[in-house]
């Protein structure tokens, strides 16, 4: 699927995201990024069917190491997304993949801002963000997570200012470190034991970009990051 750099991005993301803050705002503005065919957007009530549909599914879930979700699993992502929209500062953007021409729901996206303390001389984690997606496992091998990898990076390098946006696989999911490879991501190692999922460790294969790598063209296709299935604590 050819993905066109100009991407429309309507609405606004907050704050750079940097620090924590459990304070709320009565009115957030909505997170939109608008790519050719795909939409990032906040999650709604509405969509608890829809993550049914992405997370209930085992072939999707054991790209995670995890079991499939119930429905009550799948309320509980909806809740927790449209909790953490209304935070200030907002460090978890938990956002659905939409198609722009039906509205369908078509995936799962996450971007988690690093907590970077303050005071410190070295400072790690600084403007820095782990993000992760998911998609429908009947829309796998179909060049979706290109763009959807696409307008992540514009929301973490454009919208929030980030310097450095990682993700990780298990070892296992090979086709996800291939694409990620033919990117220009860096693959920068393995993380021994990072994620427990069902009381079981796995290792992660880390993989970043850096906002220098990032080269939005403003008119032609270019290549952009597929962040395919992400493996970590929580799904994307």
């Amino acid at each position: 699927m050819s993905v066109t750099q100009r991407v429309r991005t309507v609405g606004a993301a907050e704050n750079a995201g940097a620090g924590t803050g459990a304070g709320a705002t009565a009115a957030p503005r909505p997170v939109f990024v608008d790519g050719t065919e795909l939409r990032l957007r906040e999650f709604a009530p509405r969509d608890v069917d829809g993550v049914l549909a992405i997370f209930g599914d085992p072939l999707t879930t054991r790209q995670f190491g995890m079991r499939p979700f119930t429905r009550r699993d799948a309320a509980a992502l909806v809740e927790q997304a449209v909790t953490a929209a209304r935070q200030r500062p907002r460090t978890l953007y938990r956002l659905a993949v939409s198609s722009i021409r039906t509205g369908e729901l078509l995936g799962s996206v996450k971007l988690i801002v690093e907590e970077s303390p303050e005071g410190e001389i070295v400072t790690t984690g600084y403007r820095s963000a782990e993000v992760g997606c998911a998609l429908r496992s009947d829309l796998t091998n179909k060049g979706l997570s290109l763009e959807v990898g696409h307008l992540l990076a514009v929301l973490g390098f454009e919208r929030l200012g980030l310097h450095r946006i990682w993700t990780g696989f298990l070892p296992s999911n090979v086709a996800a470190q291939r694409a990620a490879d033919k990117s220009g991501m860096t693959r920068e190692g393995v993380l021994r034991d990072y994620c427990h999922a069902d009381g079981v460790w796995h290792d992660l294969v880390l993989y970043s970009i850096l906002e220098t790598d990032w080269q939005p063209a403003p008119a032609q296709p270019a290549t952009v990051v597929p962040l395919a299935r992400s493996v970590a604590p929580t799904p994307s």
